[in-house]
C-alpha cells in the first residue's frame, strides 16, 4: 500500500525547503593568500604607496582582524615603517619557540614583552576581532588593545614623523617582507589625537586599489582576494553522475544537496566537498523521468513523487531503503511541476507542470487518507504553464509563483509563450491574486525559471535563475526581481547549461550553513545525468556594485557638481548655446577640467547642473532634483529610451518609428508594434518631465531626443570629444576629461541587445584608439601617472588589450614597482588563457623591456 503517512509524521512543523528566508549580513574584507602559495603569489596592503604619512601627534591604528587557520599561519599582520629607518611590527607567530608568543611585536627586529597567546584570550580561527594600536609621543609608549587585554610599552617616538604602513607582505626596500598570516582584515582607520583621518572599509575596490572614505586616499594591493567579489561571481563546486529517473533536494540546515536515481542516493555535503553514495536496500524512487524530490529539513524526511502516477516513495535514512517497490513506468505528464508544504494543513502541494501537449494550471494537495492527490478548489486562476519558480513567502502566508512557459488555453499549439507574471496562493485561503508583471527578457527571447525561487524579505525582492527556453547548448543566469515594483536585473556572471526539457532541471537553494546561493544544474550526458553544483555569496551583487571610484572628502552635491561642471577652457565654447534648445547631436555636455571649481565659473548656474544621463558603466539617471529614478525605468522604457538617444547623438534625424519597432516588437504585427510604441512612448514623456529639459520630438516618422545644455550625458560627451576637433580645448585636457567619465565602465554592460552591439563596439575602439595614439606622445618618466590612467580606462573597455599591459606594466616598473607590475601581468595572462584557450606568446621581461 502507497502511504503517506510516513510522510505526515514528520511534517508538523512549518518549513519550506524551495524558499529560504534569512536575513545574512554581506561578507567583506580582504584575505591574504599565505604560505599556501608560493611568496609571488602572496597577498600585501600599502595604505601609502607613493609617500609617507607625516604624524606629529599621537595616533592610533585600528583595524577588524581573524585568522582562516592558525597552524602554518606565520607572518606580518602588519609592518609599520617609521622614518625609513624603523620597523614596528605586528606578527603572528602561533608556531614559535620560547622567544614568541602566538602574536608578538616586534620592533627594530627585537621581540618585544607586548604579545598574547590565543589560549588567553579565546581566540578561534574565523572570530573577528579588533587590533588598536596607540603610539604616545607625549607618554613615548607603544599600546596594543586586543580581545579587552591592553598591553603597553616604552618605545622612543619623539623624532618620528613619517610612517609607512604594510599588511602581509611588501617590496619597500630593505624592509621588503615575503611572509603574510592567512588572516582576513577590514575596516582600518588611521586617527590622529582621537580625530579621524582615514578609514579603508576594504568593501568595495577596484582591482588593485581601494580609496580610504575620509581623505580619498589610495591604498595598493597585491594579489587581492576580496571577501565582497564572492557575491558578484559563480563558483563551480562538483560534479557528479547519476543513473535514470534522477531528483534532487536539499537539505538547507546541514548544507547537503541530495540526488537520486534508481539504484542510489547521493549526499553532497557543501561544507567538506565530499559525495557519500548510499545504494538502496529495498525500494526505489518512481520510476518516471518527471519525478520530483523534496526534502523537509526539520524532521530529515526525504519524498520521491509523481502526480500523475499517483506515486509517493519515502526514504528511511536509518536503513537506507525506499517505502515504495513498484516498478511500473508510466509516461509523464507533469513536467517540471511546482511543489512546496503547506504547514496550515500539513499537506503536500503542487502546481501546474507539462504533458501530452498541455500546460497545466491545477493545484494538487495529498490526501495522506485516501493516499490520493485531490484537486484543490481555489478562487481565482493562473494561466496554465511549466518551468515556473515557486516558494513560500513565510511573511504573508502565500506562495509566489512566477513566470514559466505555456498559453493561455494550455494548448501547445495554441500560442505558446514565456511568462514573465507574479501570483500569490493563499496557503489558508486558496486564494490566487495575480500582483504584477515584469518586462520580457532583455534578449526578447523566451526564457524559463529554475523550480525555486529564494526570497530576502530585508531587500524586498526575490531571486531565481532564468535560461533561454529554445536552446540547448545554453546559460543560467541568477536575477533579482523587486517585490514592491516591476523592477528586475541580471546580477553574478553566467553559468553553462545544456537544457532539453525532458533530460534537464534546474533548481536553485539557499545555504544558511555556507552563507550561499546554490544553484544545480542536470542534464542528461551520454546515458547518464551530469549534476553541476555551483555557489555564489549571499546576498548576490553585480560585479558594478564592488566597484570603488575614488571620491571627493567633500559633500556628495559637491562632488556631484564637479563631475558636471564644464572646464574653464570651454567655457566660452559654450555660452552661446547656454539659452538654446539644440538637439543632442549638437551639444557639447557640460565637463569637468581638472582645476575647475564652481567659483571659476560665474557663467553657469550651478543649481541647474543636476539633470544627468549616465551610460557608462551602467545605466543611471538623475532628475531636476537631483534624485536617482532610474528605477523608475522598466526594461523596455530603457530600451526605448537608449535606442532614441543613442541613434540621436549618432545620427541627424534619429531613428524611424519603424525601426524601432522591428528593434523592440518584432514578434508583434504592425497594429500591435505601433501600440506598444505609443504607449511606451507616452510614459517614456512621463519620465522625461521628471528630468526635465528633455523631450522626444517626432519628425516625419522619425524620432529624435533635444535636449537643453544643463542636461548632462556622460556617452554624449565622450562622443562630442572624439568627433570634434574643438579648437578651443586643448589635447591633453580633452584627454584628461575622457579618461574621468570612460573609467565608470563601458557602454550599457547590463543590457544586451543586438541594435546595442555596434554602438558598444564602436564607441570601445574609438576611445581606446584614441588613448593609445595619445600615450604615444607622452614622456614615461613625466606623465607616468597619466600614463597608468590611460592603461586603466583602456582595461575597462578591453581586459586583454596589449598595449594597455606594456603601457601599466613598463610605468609600474620604472616606478621601482616590480612586485605591483608582475601581479598585473600574471593577472592578463590568466585572463588571456581564459579567453583564447592559449598561453599569452610574451613573458614578463619582454613586456617591460
Amino acid at each position: 500500500m502507497r502511504s503517506f503517512f510516513f510522510l505526515i509524521v514528520f511534517l508538523n512543523l512549518p518549513y519550506l525547503l524551495q524558499a529560504q528566508q534569512q536575513r545574512i549580513d554581506p561578507q567583506y574584507g580582504l584575505a591574504f593568500a599565505s604560505h599556501e602559495v608560493t611568496k609571488d603569489h602572496r597577498t600585501g596592503l600599502n595604505l601609502n604607496p607613493d609617500t609617507p604619512y607625516i604624524i606629529e601627534q599621537d595616533f592610533s591604528l585600528s583595524f577588524d582582524f581573524t585568522l582562516q587557520r592558525l597552524t602554518n599561519a606565520y607572518g606580518y599582520i602588519v609592518r609599520i615603517i617609521a622614518n625609513d629607518t624603523l620597523n614596528i611590527d605586528l606578527m603572528c607567530t602561533p608556531e614559535h619557540d620560547d622567544e614568541f608568543n602566538d602574536l608578538t611585536m616586534v620592533i627594530n627586529n627585537k621581540p618585544m614583552p607586548l604579545r598574547y597567546e590565543f589560549a588567553d584570550v579565546g581566540f578561534q580561527p574565523n572570530q573577528w576581532t579588533t587590533f588598536d594600536l596607540h603610539f604616545s609621543f607625549k607618554k613615548n609608549t607603544i599600546t596594543i588593545l586586543w580581545k579587552g587585554k591592553s598591553q603597553s610599552y616604552p618605545c622612543n617616538l619623539q623624532h618620528l614623523n613619517a610612517f609607512r604602513f604594510y599588511f602581509g607582505v611588501n617590496d619597500y626596500a630593505k624592509f621588503s617582507t615575503s611572509d603574510a598570516p592567512p588572516m582576513v582584515i577590514k575596516n582600518i582607520t588611521l586617527k590622529e589625537n582621537n580625530t579621524l583621518n582615514k578609514k579603508w572599509l576594504l568593501q568595495k575596490h577596484n582591482h588593485l586599489e581601494v580609496y580610504d572614505s575620509v581623505a580619498n586616499s589610495t591604498a595598493t594591493v597585491v594579489n587581492p582576494r576580496w571577501l565582497i567579489d564572492k557575491q558578484t561571481k559563480w563558483v563551480h563546486r562538483k560534479s557528479f553522475n547519476i543513473g535514470k529517473y534522477p531528483s534532487i533536494a536539499f537539505n538547507n540546515e546541514a548544507g547537503i544537496l541530495y540526488a537520486t536515481d534508481e539504484r542510489n542516493l547521493y549526499q553532497y555535503d557543501l561544507r567538506n566537498g565530499s559525495v557519500d553514495i548510499k545504494q538502496n536496500k529495498k525500494g526505489h524512487v518512481v520510476f518516471t523521468d518527471a519525478n520530483q524530490l523534496l526534502y523537509v529539513n526539520n524532521t530529515h524526511a526525504l519524498v520521491n513523487y509523481d502526480v500523475f502516477s499517483n506515486k509517493i516513495a519515502t526514504y528511511d535514512f536509518t536503513t537506507n531503503t525506499w517505502g515504495h517497490a513498484d516498478t511500473t513506468y508510466l509516461e509523464p505528464n507533469y513536467w517540471h511541476n511546482n511543489k512546496f508544504y503547506n504547514a496550515v494543513n500539513k499537506s503536500l502541494y503542487v502546481f501546474g507542470g507539462y504533458g501530452h501537449f498541455t500546460y497545466k494550471n491545477n493545484f494538487f494537495r495529498y490526501d495522506e487518507k485516501s493516499n490520493q492527490w485531490e484537486t484543490v478548489k481555489t478562487s481565482g486562476s493562473i494561466p496554465p504553464r511549466y518551468l515556473s519558480a515557486a516558494g513560500i513567502r513565510e511573511s504573508t502566508g502565500d506562495v509566489l509563483i512566477f513566470g514559466g512557459y505555456g498559453s493561455m488555453s494550455g494548448k501547445q499549439e495554441l500560442s505558446p509563450q514565456s511568462f514573465y507574471d507574479l501570483y500569490k496562493f493563499n496557503l489558508t485561503s486558496h486564494a490566487i491574486e495575480k500582483i504584477r508583471s515584469y518586462a520580457p527578457a532583455e534578449a526578447r527571447e523566451d526564457i524559463v525559471f529554475s523550480n525555486s525561487l529564494i526570497i530576502n524579505e530585508e531587500k524586498k525582492c526575490f531571486y531565481t535563475l532564468s535560461y533561454p527556453k529554445n536552446k540547448y547548448d545554453s546559460y543560467v543566469q541568477l536575477r533579482q526581481y523587486a517585490l514592491e515594483n516591476g523592477e528586475s536585473k541580471i546580477v553574478a556572471d553566467s553559468i553553462p547549461f545544456r537544457f532539453h526539457d525532458e533530460d534537464s532541471f534546474c533548481d536553485l537553494f539557499l545555504s544558511p550553513a555556507t552563507n550561499e546561493l546554490i544553484a544545480v544544474l542536470v542534464y542528461e550526458d551520454e546515458g547518464q545525468y551530469q549534476v553541476n553544483v555551483h555557489a555564489i555569496q549571499y546576498p548576490p551583487m553585480q560585479a558594478g556594485d564592488v566597484l570603488q571610484a575614488p571620491t571627493n572628502k567633500n559633500s556628495s552635491s559637491l562632488v556631484f557638481a564637479t563631475l558636471f561642471l564644464l572646464p574653464t577652457a570651454i567655457v566660452g565654447y559654450v555660452v552661446w548655446k547656454r539659452r538654446q534648445r539644440v538637439t543632442v547631436r549638437n551639444t557639447v555636455a557640460p565637463i569637468p577640467s581638472e582645476h575647475t571649481t564652481t567659483a571659476t565659473l560665474p557663467l553657469r548656474d550651478e543649481s541647474k547642473i543636476t539633470s544627468a544621463i549616465l551610460l557608462l558603466g551602467g545605466f543611471q539617471v538623475l532628475d531636476k532634483k537631483g534624485v536617482d529614478i532610474s528605477s523608475k525605468f522598466t526594461m523596455t522604457l530603457k530600451e526605448l529610451f537608449t535606442i532614441i538617444l543613442l541613434h540621436s547623438i549618432r545620427h541627424e534625424k534619429g531613428i524611424s518609428a519603424t525601426e524601432i519597432q522591428e528593434h523592440l516588437w518584432p514578434e508583434k504585427d504592425e497594429v500591435s508594434a505601433r501600440n506598444n510604441r505609443n504607449v511606451n512612448i507616452k510614459k517614456l514623456r512621463a519620465l522625461l518631465d521628471d528630468i526635465g529639459g528633455i523631450s522626444v520630438e517626432n519628425n516625419n516618422a522619425y524620432l529624435n531626443l533635444t535636449i537643453d545644455d544643463f542636461v548632462f550625458c556622460d556617452y554624449q560627451t565622450v562622443y562630442r570629444l572624439l568627433h570634434d576637433n574643438n579648437p578651443a580645448l586643448a589635447e591633453g585636457d580633452k584627454i584628461n576629461i575622457l579618461i574621468r567619465h570612460v573609467t565608470r565602465g563601458s557602454l550599457l554592460p547590463n543590457m544586451q541587445s543586438n541594435w546595442l552591439d555596434n554602438f558598444k563596439s564602436e564607441i570601445s575602439n574609438q576611445i581606446i584608439d584614441a588613448l593609445l595614439e595619445y600615450s604615444q606622445k607622452l614622456d614615461p618618466k613625466t606623465n607616468d601617472k597619466l600614463l597608468l590612467e590611460i592603461a586603466d580606462a583602456i582595461f575597462a573597455y578591453d581586459t586583454i588589450n596589449q598595449e594597455a599591459l606594456v603601457i601599466k606594466c613598463s610605468v609600474l616598473n620604472k616606478k621601482g614597482k616590480y612586485s605591483l607590475a608582475k601581479t598585473w601581468y600574471d593577472h592578463f595572462v590568466k585572463e588571456y588563457k581564459n579567453l583564447y584557450a592559449e598561453n599569452y606568446p610574451k613573458s614578463f621581461d619582454e613586456v617591460i623591456s
